[in-house]
């Protein structure tokens, strides 16, 4: 794989995990929302806006790496299946991101008891959370990004 196509892979992996971190984000802030709902307590759309990127903002340094680190394992995994099965590609890394995400939040259970998360606690949050990672690893498998072009110095080099 030449640096050019390293390049393009990473950034599609950044756009997915900022895709999938953004919306599993985004779903957990409006589930407590929902919660609070539940409580008696009333919010505007602005105080729900004004949570939710309170929460985009806040949770980056602990959630967004954990996301990162699940769909570094997820990924390669459905590039492999996908070159088995080509038609099945955007599926395979679909289901791979929402595994993902499902298999951070059960281990952070199985491991500590808590599913730190308070959005991914409900069976209707952790779905949520699956669709957030579904939706990134198919964004990964989606994306096309453009070949960069050769540099100068290649194409002056047959000149000299």
């Amino acid at each position: 794989m030449n640096a050019s196509s390293v390049i393009r892979v990473l950034a599609r992996y950044v756009l997915a995990v900022l895709v999938a971190y953004s919306l599993a984000s985004l779903f957990s802030t409006q589930s407590v929302v929902a919660n609070l709902g539940n409580l008696g307590v009333t919010l505007t759309w602005l105080e729900r806006l004004r949570m939710g990127l309170q929460d985009l903002a806040g949770m980056g340094g602990i959630f967004l790496p954990v996301i990162a680190t699940a769909f570094a394992l997820a990924l390669p995994v459905a590039s492999w299946l996908g070159r088995k099965r080509p038609a099945w590609r955007k599926l395979l890394f679909a289901l791979a991101g929402a595994v993902g995400l499902i298999a951070v939040h059960l281990s952070l259970q199985a491991a500590f008891d808590i599913i730190p998360i308070a959005g991914a606690r409900s069976a209707l949050g952790l779905c949520a959370q699956a669709l957030a990672g579904a939706i990134g690893g198919y964004i990964f498998a989606s994306t096309f990004l453009p070949a960069l072009s050769a540099a100068p110095t290649e194409h002056m080099s047959s000149r000299c």
